[in-house]
């Protein structure tokens, strides 16, 4: 019994004296990517009789809606860019009517412009925005991010007297499509792309 844990216990330090040795013959580094987006920005407004205080008793909600798409028109923004979705109103749960109407556009202005536009009975819902790149994109924002990762492993190995080899590993866990809110006014047009590269290390 005691000449199987004697072996047992061998095989174990000479795993993990081996595990060591390969560690230490790789290095593993993030590469990164700044790369420029063109997304697409959208914003859910709430038009609902609930958010009339004053007149709820004389205004319907024909009048609300056409008061807000007026003011709409005459800032130069088409209403025929609103799509209207009454499921998703109703599963807000209001007690009074209403409707949810979304916004889309690729310019940050016209975004800029709708959000400023105050009228009766309307709220806004969230504002996000959304992007995705396609695999062409995606190699190349990888390609870019290997490069930075390498010369960041080059610049390493030779602190330390060594070189870097061929690529053993690499790990991308970026996601095709992105969306993020803008509720906190995050309206960057450049996004990292991340990656993880192990190299031998010679």
């Amino acid at each position: 019994m005691k000449r199987l844990f004697f072996s047992l216990a061998l095989t174990i330090l000479t795993l993990g004296s081996l595990q060591a040795q390969t560690d230490a013959n790789k290095i593993t580094v993030s590469g990164i990517y700044e790369y420029t987006m063109a997304p697409e920005y959208i914003s859910k407004m709430i038009i609902s009789l609930n958010n009339v205080y004053y007149d709820a008793q004389t205004v319907s909600l024909s009048e609300v809606k056409s008061g807000y798409y007026d003011k709409l028109e005459k800032a130069g923004i088409s209403t025929s860019k609103l799509s209207e979705d009454m499921f998703a109103y109703n599963l807000l749960g209001y007690e009074k009517e209403g409707t949810l109407v979304e916004f889309r556009t690729k310019s940050m202005d016209e975004m800029k412009k709708f959000l400023s536009i105050k009228s009766l009975g309307v709220s806004r819902s969230e504002s996000n925005l959304e992007y995705e790149m396609d695999v062409e994109q995606a190699a190349n924002y990888s390609q870019k991010a290997f490069e930075n990762a390498k010369k960041k492993a080059t610049a390493i190995a030779e602190k330390v007297g060594r070189k870097i080899g061929k690529a053993i590993e690499i790990s991308d866990t970026n996601f095709s499509k992105i969306q993020e809110s803008l509720y906190y006014g995050n309206l960057k047009n450049t996004k990292d792309y991340y990656i993880s590269v192990t190299f031998e290390l010679l």
